[in-house]
């Protein structure tokens, strides 16, 4: 039977991280790598659009959702310049972009997985790909793994670096299952930073259409959240960066409710005040193309009807308070919301191992010695923005660390 001193199952971010981390001290022939995959960093390569926001210069506690308190020192160890500073070590140069989002300099999502492939095949790191681990059981002196081709391998030490379940095709959750075998709890799962599902009707004709606005998520009745960006409508949902960050922050029972600000420079009273003074001047101007000089064309002319008014009657034949009822819906037009999207439309995972069960330093587990978890893995996640993959890198460099000095202090395999 094949011994290794570490084996680390799942090559995305935080795998590579760890496995670079932790070979750049041991060397070669004692760490190996198992991804189910037939290449590493496949999820790595759809992030920011194929740019790859690898960090954000605000990765602060306030800026996660989970265990984030309990996560506050880590990243305080770990903050934005020292992920750098491992990416610089990789020959990997960076860039801010002047809203705290740090991408490859290139803005190459390629680059960065092969800085991170590279750095781990130098450091002197073995993987095999087309390998999902489909279970670890404690042995006596380490971890006895098996994969779906039969293979079994012992490690003194394992790492679960295996992502969540957000995004299927890349990864599908199995970490999960293989964290509470060897003893650990997971919270329950739901999709995070995913499109917002809603009933609202003038959904279906609105498809595919983009409005900026300021999205304020309702509980209630009562404002949670608000975040200003560009919103795309589709059948059924609403999405964008911004929706993305309000769909963080579904905790507990409804009903939900996103409002949208059309025109959040402007004042109601400034709206109602520009749709008046637009009847007086152009008094025959059809009512279909009342906002047709302010908002996305459709998304005024879907406006106009929510308001009750005839697309074709003139404007002089518009009331007050017809106009009042159409500068209140640019203001704060409602969308019942039942949900986030499905997994297939999710960025991160919400739930997970809960951060109590871990050293925080090391990221080694309190209930199985040997045992470290990293990364999606864990009751943490994020805002958009590279606060997520920065989790990632953190934990992945705090694990693989934290695993090298063990290695060190004690008997190999």
């Amino acid at each position: 039977m094949e011994r290794w001193e570490i084996v680390l199952v799942g090559a995305g971010a935080a795998g590579l991280m760890a496995a670079w981390r932790a070979a750049r001290e041991l060397g070669t022939g004692k760490v190996l790598l198992l991804e189910g995959n037939g290449k590493p960093g496949k999820k790595l390569l759809a992030t920011g659009n194929g740019r790859c926001n690898l960090t954000n210069l605000g990765a602060e506690p306030c800026r996660y959702h989970g265990d984030r308190d309990l996560a506050a020192p880590l990243l305080a160890q770990y903050p934005p310049a020292r992920v750098l500073e491992a990416f610089r070590a990789m020959g990997l140069v960076c860039r801010e972009d002047g809203e705290g989002r740090v991408y490859p300099y290139n803005f190459q999502a390629a680059a960065v997985l092969q800085a991170l492939w590279t750095a781990c095949q130098e450091a002197g790191v073995q993987a095999r790909w087309d390998s999902p681990v489909t279970g670890v059981r404690r042995e006596k002196g380490g971890f006895l793994l098996e994969t779906a081709g039969g293979e079994k391998l012992l490690a003194r030490q394992c790492l679960l670096c295996a992502g969540g379940k957000a995004s299927p095709k890349h990864s599908k959750g199995e970490g999960y299952s293989l964290a509470e075998g060897l003893g650990h709890r997971v919270t329950a799962l739901r999709p995070s930073l995913a499109p917002l599902k809603s009933p609202a009707k003038c959904l279906r004709s609105l498809k595919g259409m983009r409005a900026r606005a300021k999205a304020g998520l309702y509980r209630r009745g009562r404002l949670v959240w608000e975040e200003s960006g560009e919103v795309q409508f589709g059948d059924g949902a609403l999405s964008g960066i911004c929706v993305f960050d309000l769909s963080a922050r579904l905790e507990g029972p409804g009903p939900w409710e996103v409002r949208l600000d059309l025109a959040e420079d402007w004042e109601e009273a400034q709206v109602l005040g520009y749709l008046k003074d637009l009847r007086r001047q152009h008094p025959h101007r059809r009512a279909g193309d009342l906002l047709a000089g302010f908002l996305n064309l459709r998304v005024g002319w879907e406006l106009v009807k929510l308001s009750g008014l005839a697309g074709d009657l003139p404007l002089a034949q518009i009331g007050d308070r017809q106009l009042e009822a159409a500068a209140r819906l640019i203001k704060s037009w409602a969308f019942p919301v039942t949900g986030p999207g499905p997994w297939e439309s999710a960025q991160v995972t919400r739930g997970g191992v809960p951060l109590g069960e871990v050293d925080l330093e090391t990221m080694e587990s309190r209930r199985c010695p040997g045992l470290y978890l990293t990364g999606e893995l864990l009751n943490v996640d994020g805002d958009c923005g590279g606060f997520n993959l920065h989790w990632a890198w953190a934990t992945g460099l705090a694990a693989g660390a934290a695993a090298a000095r063990r290695a060190k202090e004690g008997p190999s395999c």
